[in-house]
């Protein structure tokens, strides 16, 4: 019977490349690409042995799993209907930046779907049961004291910790942000250019990062352009919810003529309820949202948002781990743009 062929090693590709084991190992890993010729014959080499990392050698050299456990808080009830309750709608957005990302140089991620307020104590558990060289957490707003528990985690464990929409600065946890405030100031700006002088809020009472740091920032806005703002607050991030809390509003005579909504899914539930009263968008009401998810391209009016770079920071919460697993400062804040895309559901006032 014959012997199974061995499989190839760093050191054989290191060999016929020409180039020493760590220039390999920094090469699979990401944390440095070989330039010229010596990057042409690491390719080949790699190419021509058909190698690949072996994930288990790496954990035991390394005393690592090779994976970044990804936190995803969900404050829906499992008994109702998914998606009726308190889904982060860029969760998938965060997700698949990520694993790309994680693949690329040389990782895993594994989700981990908690619920409402018990992220702090599933990332105890994860750590102190080695299931992770890292964690991303996308939660809802965490109160100063449950931030600072999870601070000392990272700090006693020395395992890395990216917190997804937050841009508090702690020492051994990444804030990796859209520039969220910016964005609800060049929504006040665009209102206040379109003519618009009595504006709204739509808003939801404070528990996600990204809303709270939209409404700040149109807020101060609004307040340097002269501008009358209303703020309307739903109980749930629910189409439900916001019906009931705006369908008052809307009916009244003296309305606001624009409504900033801080998510897309609130701006399109509160355009279909405009319709249902005979209102026309942009004419009667412009509407503005923010992330630019796939439905506001759809949805008639299309929906002027802004675009929040989902994929980009899943992407970027890796790439700050990956560096600080291998050694490196960890960044205390990471701070991504995010870009306005006007569409047809915000216009002109036709009223004073």
């Amino acid at each position: 019977m014959d012997k199974k062929t061995k499989p190839p090693t760093i050191a054989d590709v290191a060999a016929l490349a020409g180039v020493s084991a760590q220039t390999v190992s920094n090469f699979l890993t990401g944390r440095f690409k070989p330039r010229g010729q010596n990057l042409q014959r690491l390719e080949a080499a790699i190419s021509e042995l058909g190698y690949r990392p072996s994930a288990a050698a790496r954990a035991l050299r390394l005393k690592q799993s090779g994976m970044i456990a990804m936190l995803l808080e969900d404050g829906a009830d499992l008994s109702q209907e998914r998606m009726r309750e308190g889904w982060e709608p860029l969760h998938g957005m965060f997700l698949y930046g990520a694993t790309n990302r994680a693949r690329e140089l040389g990782y895993y991620v594994t989700p981990v779907l908690t619920r409402q307020g018990t992220a702090e104590m599933e990332a105890i558990r994860l750590v102190r049961e080695g299931r992770a060289d890292a964690l991303i957490c996308s939660t809802e707003l965490m109160p100063e004291a449950q931030l600072e528990r999870l601070q000392r985690i990272a700090r006693t464990e020395k395992v890395p910790i990216a917190l997804l929409q937050e841009n508090r600065k702690r020492d051994f946890i990444c804030g990796v942000a859209a520039a969220d405030e910016d964005g609800g100031d060049q929504a006040a700006a665009h209102l206040a250019a379109l003519g618009h002088r009595r504006v709204a809020i739509m808003t939801v009472k404070p528990s996600w990062p990204g809303p709270v740091r939209r409404r700040a920032g149109f807020e101060a806005a609004a307040a340097r352009l002269g501008l009358s703002v209303e703020v309307w607050q739903a109980e749930h991030y629910t189409v439900e919810a916001v019906r009931q809390r705006t369908a008052p509003e809307l009916l009244r005579e003296d309305r606001p003529t624009a409504v900033f909504a801080v998510n897309d899914v609130i701006a399109v539930a509160l355009i279909q309820l405009a319709i249902e009263l005979r209102l026309d968008v942009p004419n009667d009401l412009s509407v503005l949202g923010f992330n630019d998810l796939d439905v506001a391209a759809y949805v008639r009016p299309a929906l002027t948002t802004l675009r929040t770079p989902g994929a980009a920071m899943g992407a970027r919460a890796v790439e700050v781990l990956v560096d600080a697993i291998s050694g490196k400062p960890l960044a205390s804040t990471a701070l991504l743009p995010v870009e306005f895309v006007p569409r047809e559901s915000t216009g002109p006032t036709s009223r004073a």
